[in-house]
This record gives C-alpha cells, structure tokens and sequence, in this order.
C-alpha cells in the first residue's frame, strides 16, 4: 500500500511520488533542490494573501511541479546514460587499444602483415571514440541539470518577490515569472 504525504492543509503532496532515491548520487542533490525550490513554492503560495496575485501564484503551482517532475526525469536519464557508460567498460576498451597499438607498433618493426592487427585497433578506436562521446553527454546533461535546477530556485524566489511586492505591480511582474517557468520547461525538454 502506498501513502501519499499531505500538506499542512490537509491536501495530497502532488509530488510525494517523487523519490530521491530513484536518482544516482551524482544528480541527487539537484533532485533533492528541485523537491525544495517546490515547497518553497508552496509555502510562499500559501502565504499570499487572497487576491488576484495569489490566484496567479496558484495557477502557476502546476507548472512548478511539472517543472521539479521534469528535473527528476533529467536526472534519470543522466543516470541511465551513465549506467551504458559503465556498462561499456572505458577503461577496458583503453588498455585494449593500448595493447592492440603496441603489438601493431612491434608487428610492423618486424615487417610483419598487419591486416589484423590495425582492423582491430581502428575498431578499438572507433569502441573509444564512442565511449567519448556517451562520456560527453553525460557531462553536458548533468551541467545543464544543473543550471536548470539553478533556474527553478530563480523561478521560486522570483515569485516571492512578487508575492510580497505592492500588489498592483506584482500582476504585472507574475508575467515574467510565468515566461521564466515557461523557457525552464522548454530547457528541460531539450535536455532530453
């Protein structure tokens, strides 16, 4: 049976599924900054008055959520493409090649054919430069989680600020806070 956490107000947790645990160590303190940047969200909904900036704040909490949701799922896939980097054995594919190039190294000292030998060094080559690139992309993805869990923590106390500002003004700004949750998904999904 599954429990769902609640909220001080008594309404179901729309993120209690998300478990931090389900993200590797290396990207779990992003996922575990997004679940924060949302009950900060929350907390700061919660404390605005009632009134058009409020209502604003609230139709935004969705997007909020969606935006944490899309952070875990980021991370995940980090996480997998990590896992395909493991599961490749670099370091064995190196000393592999490292081996290959020696024996072609001695083999044409010797004057021998190196057919053989240079088919499966170029092959070795072509496994690392693979290797590379996963390497490469699991760097770019785990930096750009990064900035973008950054950017939520942006979003959330850029909504603050709007929450306590002079209320006429803060109707205006919850626009910009809005487009930034609006580019933040978007990264996101580029991302994937």
């Amino acid at each position: 049976m599954v429990f769902r956490r609640r909220d001080r107000d008594g309404t179901q947790d729309p993120l209690a599924d998300l478990d931090p645990g389900s993200v590797g160590p290396e990207r779990r303190g992003d996922a575990l900054a997004a679940l924060d940047a949302a009950r900060r969200y929350d907390a700061i909904v919660g404390r605005t008055p009632d009134g058009p900036v409020r209502d604003r704040l609230e139709t935004l909490r969705g997007e909020v959520h969606a935006a944490v949701r899309a952070v875990f799922d980021a991370a995940q896939r980090t996480d997998r493409k990590a896992a395909t980097l493991g599961d490749l054995g670099p370091d064995e594919i190196t000393r592999r090649l490292k081996a290959a190039r020696g024996a072609l190294a001695r083999a044409e000292d010797d004057g021998r054919d190196t057919s053989d030998l240079r088919a499966a060094a170029e092959s070795l080559d072509r496994q690392l430069a693979s290797v590379h690139a996963i390497w490469d992309a699991v760097e770019r993805s785990a930096d750009e989680l990064h900035r973008l869990q950054l950017r939520l923590g942006e979003v959330v106390a850029s909504a603050g600020a709007v929450a306590v500002d002079v209320p006429d003004r803060a109707v205006d700004r919850i626009g910009d806070v809005a487009d930034e949750l609006h580019a933040l998904r978007l990264a996101l999904i580029d991302l994937s």
